[in-house]
């Protein structure tokens, strides 16, 4: 009985304690409330994003014959010609009232059709405007109407560990939405100049180039241009700010 007596004794002694620190404002006594990824951001309202933003993500398609230099060799003669080829991706529309799309540059960069398409069924013929071969994006411009764009995320954004997605046309299934974090920043990337790049642990494959980077607020914080030992790379947004600068 004594020692029931002790234990009862020691726990209302506890209970008094963390009363007295819950009126002084003091909270150490309890352990912090935990909530919830799927509280802070539900899954309802992750996907009414992907429905309001992806609109906005159109596919990109481009056919060319590349201007490859035709060397010759004394055995075999010259090679073939190059043959027309056919590129397949994605693109962003930033500016809808213009009709300006922006896009990844390998995409369109030895194209002399270019095509978009949106969600919709339309297929829409594509003028490059201004291809950056640094940060490896392009911006199109197609005839505006009916289109929705989305808005550039401020500068200094994204940071390291923030939920993103992406939205793209990977192996031209069709769109597609893979969600992920931001791995890294001030990336380099190789055959890509640019060494101010976003990665993230978002998955891609082929045809995912030109995609959208987005966070959780719907707004393009980069544009997806390669993938390299699992993680995604997308140039800033900024970039795409630059070729709205050279376009003019």
């Amino acid at each position: 009985m004594a020692m029931l007596r002790n234990i009862l004794r020691r726990n209302w002694i506890g209970v008094v304690v963390c009363s007295l620190a819950l009126v002084f404002g003091v909270t150490g006594c309890w352990a912090k409330d935990y909530r919830d990824p799927g509280e802070v951001f539900p899954t309802t309202e992750f996907a009414a994003l992907v429905k309001r933003i992806s609109p906005a993500v159109v596919g990109i398609r481009g056919w060319g014959v590349p201007s490859e230099p035709r060397v010759f060799d004394p055995e075999a003669g010259f090679p073939d010609p190059p043959t027309l080829r056919e590129w397949q991706g994605a693109g962003v529309v930033v500016d809808a009232l213009a009709g300006l799309i922006v896009t990844a540059n390998l995409l369109v960069a030895s194209a002399t059709v270019v095509k978009a398409l949106p969600q919709d069924g339309r297929v829409l013929d594509a003028v490059v405007l201004v291809r950056s071969e640094r940060d490896d994006v392009a911006l199109l411009r197609v005839e505006p109407g009916n289109l929705q764009a989305l808005t550039l995320a401020n500068l200094g954004t994204p940071d390291v560990g923030e939920p993103v997605m992406t939205i793209g046309n990977p192996q031209d299934w069709g769109q597609s939405v893979t969600f992920g974090i931001v791995s890294a920043l001030h990336r380099s990337c190789p055959g890509i100049a640019n060494s101010d790049l976003i990665q993230s642990d978002v998955l891609i494959s082929q045809g995912s180039s030109g995609g959208a980077l987005v966070n959780l607020k719907g707004k393009l914080v980069g544009v997806v241009i390669a993938r390299r030992s699992g993680f995604a790379f997308a140039v800033p947004a900024d970039a795409v700010r630059k070729l709205f600068v050279a376009a003019q």
